[in-house]
Formats: structure tokens, sequence, C-alpha cells
């Protein structure tokens, strides 16, 4: 009867002794099947947004000095009045296209015609005149030869004698001028071009030198622009500048510095550049605000990338491509660097189409797994 309750008693030690192994077996088992998607929940993510990635692409770099300036006409006259009159009309309007001789406007005849006579009128009286001087410098003469006159004498009626004949000469000029006015009484264009602005109107009463019109030719425009003096080292006849313009986004206008003025803006002390622009078709007016730059270097297929991409580690510059839901770092070195536009190229192992990271990531590193925000 003993026997049993000893077997018993030992069955039940040796239960006793083996439920904590059995405990902890189970519990280890238990953590095996959590290690794996505990593991990936814990591991390091970053997070980022759409606009923090970019494309690598094939592009035109360009590097140098930026300004701003202004598009002005190759050729502006300002026709003004020519005599003292009334003019009759104006025939042209603002915006028209005019050539070389045509009739802007024109003088009534009357007044014009009175001027002409008037200035017919002063030859014959300067004539008049011019002949009683030589009359006197002749009887002068006479006189100082039979010793009744003193050689001052002489010498006065000389005088008057050289002024009548300058005389003569104005009032001789002034008649052919008047007649000239009073035969064509048109106001011609000086130049082939457009009417730009018109200051007056039929009826009004100009005085000579008064303005009446402006005519400009836009078949050539010249762009007139300012560039730090320091830069003049880089800038020389003939060296490439390209440019934009607001009223054309997107389009990109290229030409060559033609003149450098030999002085510096006052109080600036800015370099003021001229660059002629081919204009034929029309597509460009005076006054457009223009931007761009003096090329000091381009590259006309660079692989590039904004200049947010670029990381500095260390002693190396580096880009981080997305490959695969992961970072990868990538060594580089830039190249060209377009500032006016931010970017720059990129030589290393990338080409156009990669994914790469940009601006301020913390947490970024080579491997680490990276999420889009949203997905």
């Amino acid at each position: 009867m003993n026997l049993p309750r000893v077997a018993r008693t030992a069955s039940g030690a040796t239960f006793a002794r083996l439920l904590p192994v059995l405990t902890l077996l189970l519990a280890i088992s238990a953590c095996g099947r959590r290690t794996t998607p505990e593991s990936a929940r814990s591991e390091p993510t970053l997070v980022i947004n759409r606009t923090e990635i970019v494309l690598v692409e094939s592009r035109r770099l360009e590097s140098g000095v930026t300004f701003s300036g202004e598009l002005k006409p190759g050729e502006s006259v300002d026709v003004k009045a020519k005599f003292d009159g009334d003019l009759l009309a104006v025939r042209v309007r603002e915006g028209e296209r005019v050539r070389k001789g045509q009739s802007l406007g024109t003088y009534r005849r009357g007044e014009v015609e009175d001027q002409a006579k008037a200035a017919e009128a002063g030859l014959l009286s300067a004539r008049a005149a011019l002949l009683a001087a030589e009359n006197g410098a002749r009887r002068t003469r006479k006189l100082l030869e039979a010793g009744a006159a003193a050689p001052s004498d002489l010498e006065a009626a000389e005088a008057q004698l050289k002024a009548a004949q300058a005389q003569v000469e104005s009032a001789a000029a002034q008649r052919n001028r008047a007649a000239e006015y009073a035969e064509d009484l048109a106001v011609p264009s000086p130049i082939d071009g457009w009417v730009s602005s018109v200051l007056v109107s039929g009826g009004a009463r100009m005085a000579i030198g008064d303005p009446l019109l402006t005519v400009v030719d836009t078949r050539v425009l010249e762009l007139s622009a300012t560039v730090p003096s320091e830069a003049l080292a880089s800038v020389a006849i003939g060296t490439e500048i390209s440019f934009s313009i607001d009223a054309f986004p997107g389009e990109r206008f290229v030409g060559q510095v033609a003149r450098i003025n030999p002085t510096t803006e006052p109080g600036t002390r800015q370099i003021r550049i001229y660059t002629r622009i081919e204009n034929h078709d029309g597509r460009l007016v005076g006054g457009l605000f223009a931007t761009g730059r003096v090329v000091a270097a381009s590259a006309d297929h660079a692989v590039a990338a904004p200049v947010g991409v670029l990381r500095q580690e260390g002693t190396e510059t580096v880009v981080y491509r997305l490959q695969g839901g992961r970072a990868e770092r990538l060594p580089i070195a830039p190249g060209l660097r377009d500032e006016g536009n931010g970017w720059v190229e990129l030589k290393g192992e990338i080409a156009p189409g990669d994914s790469l990271l940009v601006g301020i990531l913390p947490g970024v590193r080579d491997g680490v797994r990276v999420r889009r925000n949203g997905d």
C-alpha cells in the first residue's frame, strides 16, 4: 500500500520540477511566433511627401552673370516741326506702319506761302543793303586816296560790306527753305517703321522744334541691361547672352553682346551692355522687360536635378536615390551649376529618370525604408 503512494509522490515531484521548463519553452515558442511582425513594425521608416521626390532630367544648363534689362527699338526718331505754322491734319495713328518719306501730316498752305513771300522780301532787302554797302566802300576808298578820309573810315565801310554780304547769304538760305516748305507742306517720315506716338492733332499751332510724332523701327531691337562691374572680366563683345521675357513664358531668347558702355552707371557701379535682337517677325515690341544671363559656360544635355538633392557628408557630396522602397546613398561630383534655375549637373552613377530625395530629411541614410505619406 506504501509503494503506490511513493510512486505518486515521485511522479508529482518530477512534474513540479519540469513545470518551469515547460513554461519557459512555451514562452519562447510564443515569442518566436511574434518576432517577425513586431520586428517589421519596429524597423525605422522615413515618411516623406511627394514634393520631397524629384526626377533626374537631361536638360540644358547655363552658368554666368545674371542681369535684367529692357528691350528698346533699334531705331527711334522724334519728328519735330520744321517751321512755324498751323498743322492742317495728322494723317497717321499710333501703331501704323509707315515708309520713309511717307506724309505723316500737312501744314496749312496760306501762312507757309506768306512766310515764303516774307523770306523773298527779306532777301531783296538784304541785297539792297549789300549794294549800299558796296557803294559806301567805294566812296570811302576814293576819299582816302584824295586825302579826304582816314584809314579807319575805310575799315568801317569794309566791315559794313562784309556784314551786308553775310546778311544776303542768310536771307537767301531762308528764302530757299521757305520756298521748299511752301512747295511741299507734308511732314515726311524719316525712316521705315511704325508710329509709336502722336503728340499733336490737326489745327495745332506749331513752332520750330515742337515735337509732333515718334517713329520707331523694331525689326531689330536692342536689349539694354546692366551687370556688376566685378563681372567685367567675363563680358566681352560677342559673348553669348540668354534671356527670357514674361510675355513668352518658357521661351528662351539668345543674342550676343554688341556694345559695352565704357563707364559705369552713376551710383550703382554697374556696367551697361547692349545686345541687338533680330525681330523680323515682329513678335517682340519695345519696352518689354527681360531677365537673363551672360553665358560663361553651358551644357546642352546635362544629367541634372535641383540643387536641393545635394548633401554634404564629411568630405563627400552625395545624393539619395529611391530604389525599391529604400534610400540608396550615391557619392557624386557636382558639375555645372545653373544659378538662375536652381539646377546642378550630377556626375556619377546616375541617369535621367532616377528618383532622388530632396530637401531636409532628418533620419535619411543608406538603406532606410522610405514610404510616401498617404501610401
